[in-house]
């Protein structure tokens, strides 16, 4: 992901509900434009979606749905220097 498609992963979290697991990225691009161009390569990738198809036939279904949430800093956030 990182060295084809330009994925920044700052950050990554997972929550777990009963036997429910949820994983959440906070990736960094240099612009909407890259971040779009990046994840539209990303899922047409042959590879990806071959080795999507075998977990899942493994494994049953891990990847559901997929959010993207474009985050925009605020100047009133503790950290909004930080982000700038």
């Amino acid at each position: 992901m990182r060295t084809r498609y330009g994925f920044q992963i700052v950050a990554m979290w997972e929550t777990k509900s009963g036997d429910r697991t949820e994983f959440a990225y906070l990736l960094e691009w240099p612009d909407e434009a890259a971040k779009t161009s990046g994840w539209a390569a990303f899922m047409a990738d042959a590879e990806w979606a071959e080795i999507k198809r075998a977990t899942h036939a493994e494994h049953g279904l891990m990847v559901g749905q997929i959010e993207d949430l474009l985050l925009a800093p605020v100047d009133y956030s503790p950290s909004s220097s930080l982000l700038r």
